[in-house]
């Protein structure tokens, strides 16, 4: 350990870390809680822990490290703690695994998936066949991950990043990795057939809001075609589909979002035709995910700052990547065996989040003070972008829960064969790049045409 640290604790959880460490604990101090480290053999001033943090003051410590040997009880009291280690220009360190790491966004950001049932989800996944899309992708690897662990038949990676798919493959040498573009209907039916997944989750999208907003025919091509694809040939071979959409679906403002959108309305048609099932799973913005806005702001935190925000009033509802993966498998393992069918899936996530405050814990949690050491400025909200994002839309209501932290989305059935025939024209626009058609009619497509017989989801 460089320099002066605190650490924080119960009196037994720190001497265990500090072994664990190879600390040095002088001779004859009684640890209470936490313990200044120093250099030297000079004796060590002892402080109890508070029992408030948010009320603790470390700036007379004038050390440089925090260490906890405990993780924080929540996400708020996690947040109370590096607010006030920054105030003392300390940084926040966690012991794991006899190791110290710098404490993370995400261990005081987001909702906790509670009651997941390992036991019904290795139920479902073992002895299977089981495909993903988007496999190398930030989700989509860390599915993988979890599914390796959980004894599939066989596990098929498809991707059509050669490098992504490349580095998973290496880290998961037991996995098949298939090389294709989830937008190609022959290559999906081919290596479908060639593997014939029992259970097929879609992960697979164009998802950067203003950039789909800039080329809709990509996004369609992409999030509608590709979805539809996907769907067809997992049916084509018997396979159940856990399709992965986005809070940006509900009363969508974008091109991305609408086109998530048509693709849910197309998985609930599906579902509702009866025998395979095919299930929507809404997620809100993955913590670290590629192209996220928590590595654009390290990248800009490392650059000196400023950390760019688009407005200060904008809200997002946040989940860590492993607590993607969390709602994933437990997707699978409620949604597919739901009575409900034709319903979207949402994971509760807690209260939406300020982001503002999302970038002074990213400074915070380099020591530094924001809007002191480092500044934040707004640039305005972006095209297809709006300040606060919701989990049911306007026209669709809440169905008896599934399982803990899991609603069911149900909303106004569409005729299949009128969604299909919609998604043909699309396509078709956007393969000719039709790009100011294809969005106009892509939001008058989810905004409805004839409704389906049932003016609600229909119980298997």
């Amino acid at each position: 350990m460089s320099g002066e640290a605190v650490l924080a604790g119960t009196a037994h959880a720190v001497r265990e870390a500090l072994k664990r460490c190879d600390a040095w604990v002088p001779h004859g101090v009684e640890l209470s809680g936490a313990a200044i480290l120093g250099k030297g053999d000079s004796a060590l001033p002892v402080c109890a822990r508070a029992g408030r943090w948010d009320e603790f003051d470390f700036t007379p410590l004038n050390s440089r490290l925090l260490i906890l040997a405990a993780p924080p009880g929540d996400g708020a009291e996690g947040r109370a703690i590096v607010e006030r280690a920054a105030e003392a220009r300390m940084k926040v360190l966690l012991i794991e695994n006899g190791q110290t790491r710098p404490m993370r966004l995400e261990d005081m950001i987001g909702c906790r998936l509670g009651a997941i049932d390992e036991a019904r989800i290795r139920n479902v996944i073992a002895g299977k066949r089981v495909l993903i899309t988007g496999a190398g992708g930030s989700i989509g690897s860390e599915l993988a991950r979890r599914l390796a662990t959980l004894s599939p038949a066989r596990l098929t990676l498809l991707d059509s990043s050669e490098y992504n798919l490349f580095r998973i493959s290496q880290e998961l040498p037991s996995s098949v990795p298939v090389l294709a573009d989830i937008r190609d209907q022959h290559a999906m039916r081919r290596w479908f057939k060639r593997e014939r997944p029992e259970m097929v989750f879609h992960a697979a999208a164009l998802k950067q809001v203003p950039l789909v907003e800039m080329f809709p025919s990509e996004g369609v091509l992409t999030n509608v075609g590709g979805v539809r694809n996907v769907a067809e040939a997992a049916h084509g071979v018997g396979a159940d589909l856990v399709f992965v959409s986005t809070d940006k679906a509900v009363d969508p403002s974008g091109v991305m979002g609408a086109s998530k959108r048509l693709g849910e309305l197309y998985c609930q048609a599906l579902d509702r035709r009866g025998g395979l099932r095919a299930v929507p799973l809404r997620l809100g913005n993955v913590l670290g995910s590629t192209g996220s806005v928590i590595p654009t702001f390290e990248a800009q935190l490392a650059g000196g700052g400023p950390l760019t925000i688009t407005d200060p009033e904008v809200t997002r509802f946040f989940l860590s990547i492993p607590q993607a993966a969390d709602a994933l498998l437990q997707a699978a393992a409620v949604g597919l065996t739901a009575p409900v069918r034709g319903a979207a899936l949402v994971i509760e996530m807690g209260e939406a989040l300020p982001v503002v405050e999302l970038a002074r814990e990213v400074i915070r949690l380099e020591g530094l003070r924001p809007d002191v050491d480092v500044s934040v400025v707004f640039t305005g909200l972006r095209p297809g972008e709006k300040l606060h994002e919701a989990l049911i839309g306007a026209e669709e209501w809440r169905e008896a829960d599934p399982a803990p932290n899991v609603i069911a989305v149900g909303s106004p059935p569409r005729a299949l064969a009128e969604l299909c025939e919609t998604m043909d024209r699309l396509l078709m626009l956007a393969r000719e790049g039709a790009d100011n058609v294809v969005a106009r009619e892509l939001f008058d497509a989810i905004a409805g045409a004839a409704p389906a017989e049932e003016p609600r989801a229909l119980a298997g």
